[in-house]
């Protein structure tokens, strides 16, 4: 185990030495679905209703058989999929999925609801010929191809996450030869470990380790998590330490983080690029032309939306709005109450309310910030906290509810949205800082960003929470040119547009709303990078104040996301950037892939 007292320098030549040493053990890379377990083939596919491709409009119900419940825990990677007996009075447009292992099973085989669907999963070859009279009632018929098939492998056929190919192997009757078997198209995120992708699985997984455990022990993190997709598949998922120091709650695959400035290319930025697909706003026009209050401000009336995304407009970088909000460390009682009434409606944490009026005295303030004459790269937020109000403005729907119908429950994405105390999210929430001015206790399932929470939590510069794995979905999206499970969420060229450098002239590294790496990043040291060295150029992503970090290289087909609370129990926690973790992290799993 590494010690304590490792030094920065020799923590750089550790890292170098791992990396090296991965990509001497490494092997060639092998992607391709055929690498994979063929454990289930698909016998018949009426309207191809399989893979799943609707996830929202229609709920799911496991049938018969609950001691095969084991099943759901991968469905619901995907989905929320419920369990039910033959009896349940369920809805007209259910999907059923109902388990075959006896002849009894067969004779009650479900009628199908009239608005939804009837999957039948086989699990003996021999039960065939009793079923097929009762063919004419099922959509969809999975068989077992092998004696102990995976449910794992089973749930990603269902959803996308593999592609099926696999074929009988022996004789079945004369409607399935020898052979036989059809074939679907994979269209989302699977999951297989990192062998099969001719990895060396050892190597990566203790180099990981190691990082992630000197990030623990010098405080970088509390706990933290670690998330890469290759190829489309979750190949590494893996969490460590706590929520807190005190070492009470172990971090788990599916807790929720406030993903901070993540939010930034979570929440605003797939509205625009939506936005910008229907024409609806123009990156080379006056912003001032949809942001009427700008028309007014000599500064801002010609500033481009292409040149605010990118960082280049010369706004303001941050305003710390609640300065405004308090005198003599006192909140002011006519912004902020602790007891909510009509006048103070606005929820910013579990006993203090805003009153309207201070949002207004927000847009002033945006509007009358001073902006730089010198056009060059300066990171500004500011715009991001008007973007919710604009979405509004041009779509007629409020932020958080146009977010939730346009891309995130359709993605399957359940933890995601703001305000996870006001939702049912089934999962733990990991806690940020403890916070001394502004709540006076330890911020837990609210906004950490404090402009964000005078918002009342909703926000487009902060406010997101996720779970690795949905977050992996909307990235997965971004990777795929717009399109997953089988919508086009985002038009392939608006990504290519918002996610290449803008000013490369002026030394601005950034796109549209998404970081990009270093100007010469693949010439520096890892000490020096940002991100990690072997990132493509294509490359992009954007990390968050409280630990957060995201990646998407289409080059290398990766995504990479890196989950922590580092400001806990405080902001001053510096040690993930001392360290420089994630480019390291990150730096591990390009040298796997050589």
């Amino acid at each position: 185990m590494l010690k304590i007292g490792f030094s920065y320098k020799c923590w750089f030549f550790f890292i170098l030495m791992c990396v090296a040493s991965t990509y001497l053990f490494a092997q060639e890379a092998v992607a391709n679905n055929s690498n994979f377990r063929q454990d289930w083939v698909l016998l018949h596919n009426k309207g191809k209703l399989m893979p799943y491709t609707d996830l929202v409009q229609k709920p799911f119900f496991l049938l018969q058989n609950i001691e095969n419940s084991s099943f759901l825990p991968f469905c619901n990677r995907y989905v929320s999929v419920q369990t039910a007996t033959l009896d349940s009075q369920l809805p007209t447009n259910a999907q059923l999925i109902f388990w075959v292992d006896t002849e009894e099973d067969i004779d009650q085989l479900p009628t199908k609801p009239e608005g939804g669907s009837l999957v039948v999963v086989l699990n003996r070859q021999s039960l065939l010929p009793s079923l097929q009279p009762k063919m004419h009632r099922v959509d969809a018929l999975w068989l077992a191809n092998v004696v102990h098939p995976s449910l794992d492998i089973l749930s990603q056929l269902f959803f996308g996450g593999r592609a099926a190919s696999a074929k009988l192997r022996k004789d079945l009757g004369a409607n399935f030869p020898k052979g036989f078997g059809l074939q679907t198209a994979k269209n989302r995120l699977g999951y297989a470990s990192m062998s099969q992708l001719g990895w060396d699985s050892s190597s990566v997984q203790a180099q990981v380790d190691s990082v992630m455990q000197l990030g623990i022990e010098k405080q970088a993190f509390p706990g933290a998590q670690l998330l890469v997709a290759k190829k489309g598949m979750v190949v590494f998922h893996k969490t460590y330490g706590h929520h807190t120091y005190a070492q009470k709650t172990t971090v788990g695959k599916n807790d929720v983080y406030d993903l901070a400035s993540v939010t930034k290319i979570t929440t605003a930025l797939p509205a625009i690029m939506q936005l910008y697909d229907q024409k609806k706003i123009d990156l080379d026009q006056p912003f001032s032309k949809y942001w009427k209050p700008w028309q007014k401000r000599k500064d801002k009336k010609e500033l481009t939306l292409r040149q605010i995304l990118a960082h280049q407009a010369g706004l303001k970088p941050y305003i710390v709005f609640l300065a405004k909000a308090m005198r003599k460390g006192k909140l002011k009682k006519r912004f902020i109450k602790t007891i909510r009434d009509s006048k103070y409606p606005i929820q910013a944490y579990d006993s203090l309310y805003i009153h309207p009026r201070f949002h207004r005295k927000m847009q002033r303030m945006i509007n009358r910030s001073v902006v730089s004459k010198q056009k060059k790269y300066r990171y500004s937020g500011l715009s991001f906290l008007i973007y919710p109000k604009l979405v509004k403005q041009l779509t007629g729907s409020e932020f958080s509810t146009y977010l939730q119908k346009q891309f995130y429950q359709a993605l399957g994405a359940h933890t995601m949205g703001f305000n996870p105390k006001k939702r049912a999210i089934p999962y733990p929430i990991v806690p940020t800082e403890m916070d001394s001015v502004f709540r006076k206790t330890r911020t837990h399932a609210w906004v950490h960003d404090e402009n964000a929470a005078l918002m009342g939590g909703i926000s487009g510069n902060a406010g997101l929470f996720s779970n690795a794995n949905d977050l992996a979905k909307l990235l997965q999206m971004y990777l795929q040119k717009g399109s997953y499970g089988g919508k086009q969420y985002i038009s392939a060229n608006t990504l290519s547009v918002f996610s290449r450098i803008q000013y490369r002239e002026n030394g601005n590294r950034r796109g549209l709303g998404f970081d990009k790496p270093l100007i010469g990043n693949d010439t520096l040291s890892l000490k020096e990078a940002y991100p990690a060295p072997l990132a493509s150029k294509e490359s992009y992503g954007h990390a968050g104040f409280t630990g957060t970090f995201v990646w998407v290289d289409p080059k290398a087909e990766m995504v990479f996301i890196f989950l922590s609370n580092r400001v806990y129990p405080s902001r001053t926690h510096r040690a993930l950037y001392d360290l420089n973790i994630r480019p390291a992290l990150q730096q591990i799993f390009y040298m796997a892939d050589k």
